[in-house]
């Protein structure tokens, strides 16, 4: 009995101890996704505009301002105008093309790095 006991509790804790480690979004796998942004875009529809992206936060569309990602959106915050803007968005070719769509309107705008 006491042997039964004893591997169910090293059964436990195996599952625990692995489980524990299954995080979707690890610090690590946000950083990779950060990187895919950083560096300047150049929009292929619509209006001719630039977006750059840094890696310490911050971002120029226009006018100065804020980025960051989290549960699939990449939220942009113009801080010298107000104006805070959620984005869905995907990459494609290599990462070299960048798809947002303007949660709001489900306007699509492609972007093209540079």
């Amino acid at each position: 009995m006491k042997k039964k006991f004893i591997a169910t509790g090293i059964i436990v804790i195996l599952i625990i101890v692995g489980f524990s480690g299954c995080t979707e979004n690890t610090p690590n796998s946000i950083d990779t996704e950060k990187n895919r942004f950083i560096g300047t875009w150049k929009s292929s529809t619509g209006y001719p505009s630039t977006l750059e992206f840094f890696k310490d936060g911050k971002c120029i569309y226009g006018y100065n301002g804020t980025w960051d990602i989290g549960d699939g959106q990449l939220v942009i915050n113009l801080t010298s105008i107000s104006l805070e803007s959620t984005y869905e968005y995907t990459f494609s070719n290599n990462d070299k093309t960048l798809t947002l769509t303007f949660v709001e309107n489900n306007f699509t705008e492609v972007w093209t790095k540079k």
